[in-house]
């Protein structure tokens, strides 16, 4: 499962990977064609507000220029210079043609506004505003006119005196000019500019506040208001404002005139809305194409790539030795036909193989069998030879138990027909061959020290007799002095391990490693049969790390080793069975 996992990964990485260019690419193209949009925006609402600014400053330029050149006109300097107080129908008359004059000038001006001219030497006041009353009050000038329009009372109002250098003391000058207009008309223009363009201008001091335009959004006014006082504007600027989650690019121009700022701001992403739009719809598309190249991308895999990995595994397994692997075909196609071929012929190489198995079982077989037959007549000719010796010797009591001894062997080998007998069996055998030994060779002596664990575990039968038999010939017959034999063993996680140790003449390096080398070889006539016996046994009921191994005694003589392996792991203790010295 892990493998097919990996294998679609590693597809569909080269499925993203294919469209990572494709979408660094448009990413990278979307982003410059927002950032010029952006810039468009932004330049776009600066230049309408400053074409908004310039309508503006040039009405109250008019404005401005008219309160100077009123102080100018002939009829108001002969007003100024006549004295009407012998004559009032004169005074009247010149009023009146100065009040037609400044109504003239606001039927032709843009901007309706209101003029008054106030004359402090004679305390008369003309003004074209009908509904209100004006006169001439020294507190309201005793201090410096203001020399810009101050707004107040929803009007704007600027000052001039005749001349101007008494702006300062205006109840020293012989005219002071007041012309103010209505706030209604900025009004109107913001209105106007708002209708003409996509923007929602307004006005703001950080005193005074703002002037809308009739629509006005006020709640995100109120809140760009805040943020202009609390800014650090120059003359002329834009930033970026975030407003209720919407970002806005803001503009600001500063009237020098006015002291108030021109300001008017955009949603960008309602500028920006056709690219996001087209940016979203590209993203969709990708992401679309992508969930179908995945969808084609694992029919392929199961229809193609999940065939093959398991036609991998399957011819995986049969390489390793499992001839019961059958794949499971899926569908009706080519693969279809190669997995049932591939069951078609693990199943006959089975058959091949269990066939060949069973010959070489039954070989095996006979092959113990064989090795087992060729322990008997070497031990009983053995037997009888001691026997004969021991009648010659009139020896009653070792021929009785040598007659014993074969009694008990024959019982032994031919009481069942299995091939194996446990270490505890082959022990007593021992015991009982050993006791006929040191009758013969009253100089002999041996020990058996065995742990309980080790006794009923399984070895092949008469596997410790031919051992002990050529370690009384060839070690101590042949040596003049008393000789021992000892048999231990062990036994750790399955291992089991005899060995046979004696004190006899020994045996040069170089002989013990010809015999070891000589297990392994076929059996000729140069070699004793007895110990390569037992090896091959060994080898055959435990595998190849069963067997014998040669190496020198710290008894002096030779040391043989039988280790064979078990899985079968007895519960008993770790008491050792120990025989005593015998003599």
């Amino acid at each position: 499962m892990r493998l097919r996992f990996n294998v679609f990964t590693k597809i569909s990485l080269l499925v993203l990977l294919l469209l990572i260019p494709v979408l660094s690419l448009y990413t990278y193209s979307n982003k410059e064609s927002v950032s010029v949009i952006e810039n468009e925006i932004q330049t776009n609402t600066t230049n309408r507000l400053s074409t908004f600014a310039s309508q503006v400053e040039s009405n109250i330029y008019q404005l401005s220029l008219y309160g100077v050149a009123i102080g100018q006109d002939s009829s108001i300097r002969e007003y100024q210079g006549t004295d009407f107080t012998q004559n009032p129908y004169e005074r009247v008359k010149q009023s009146v043609a100065i009040l037609e004059k400044m109504n003239l000038y606001n039927a032709a001006s843009k901007w309706h506004s209101i003029v008054t001219l106030y004359f402090p030497r004679t305390r008369d006041v003309l003004s074209t505003d009908y509904y209100a009353t004006y006169t001439y009050e020294e507190n309201e000038f005793s201090k410096p006119l203001p020399t810009t329009w101050h707004y107040a009372d929803g009007s704007f109002t600027w000052f001039t005196t005749e001349p101007l250098s008494a702006m300062s003391a205006p109840r020293t000058s012989r005219l002071i000019s007041k012309i103010s207009f209505p706030v209604t008309h900025l009004t109107g223009l913001l209105d106007q500019n708002k209708a003409n363009n996509s923007g929602d201008p307004f006005l703001f001091n950080a005193k005074m506040g703002t002037i809308r335009n009739g629509s006005a959004n006020e709640a995100l006014i109120a809140q760009l208001g805040q943020q202009l006082k609390a800014s650090a504007l120059s003359s002329s600027g834009g930033f970026r404002a975030e407003l209720n989650g919407t970002e806005y690019f803001v503009s600001y121009i500063h009237s020098k005139s006015l002291d108030w700022y021109y300001v008017d701001y955009v949603p960008m992403q309602q500028m920006l809305s056709p690219i996001t739009n087209s940016r979203n719809l590209f993203y969709t598309s990708i992401a679309v194409l992508l969930v179908m190249s995945l969808a084609v991308v694992f029919i392929i895999y199961r229809s193609v790539q999940l065939p093959l990995l398991q036609l991998v595994r399957g011819t995986r397994r049969l390489s390793s030795g499992d001839f019961s692997v059958r794949l499971q075909p899926s569908g009706n196609n080519e693969f279809s036909l190669v997995l049932g071929r591939f069951n078609i012929m693990a199943q006959r190489i089975q058959e091949l193989i269990e066939n060949v198995y069973e010959e070489q079982l039954r070989r095996r077989e006979a092959t113990l069998k064989q090795l087992q037959s060729q322990i008997d007549p070497h031990f009983l000719y053995n037997c009888l030879f001691y026997i004969k010796n021991m009648a010659r010797m009139k020896n009653e009591e070792a021929v009785v138990a040598m007659s014993l001894n074969l009694g008990e062997y024959f019982r032994y080998i031919t009481r069942s027909e299995n091939d194996l007998a446990t270490v505890r069996e082959e022990l007593n055998m021992v015991s009982n061959y050993l006791k006929i030994q040191s009758l013969r060779l009253e100089r002999m002596a041996y020990t058996i020290d065995v742990p309980e664990e080790l006794l009923d575990q399984s070895i092949s039968r008469l596997t410790l007799q031919p051992i002990i038999e050529n370690a009384i010939i060839h070690g101590l017959e042949p040596q003049a002095e008393d000789g021992e034999i000892r048999i231990r063993g062990f036994y750790a996680d399955g291992r089991c391990t005899l060995t046979v140790e004696d004190s006899g003449i020994g045996m040069s390096d170089d002989a013990l490693g010809q015999l070891q080398q000589n297990l392994a070889k076929p059996l000729d006539g140069n070699m004793g049969c007895g110990t390569w016996n037992v090896h091959q046994r060994l080898t055959y009921l435990f595998g190849e790390e069963a067997g014998l191994t040669y190496a020198r005694s710290e008894l002096g003589g030779v040391q043989i080793t039988i280790t064979w392996h078990t899985n079968n792991e007895s519960e008993g203790g770790h008491n050792n069975v120990t025989t005593p010295i015998g003599r």
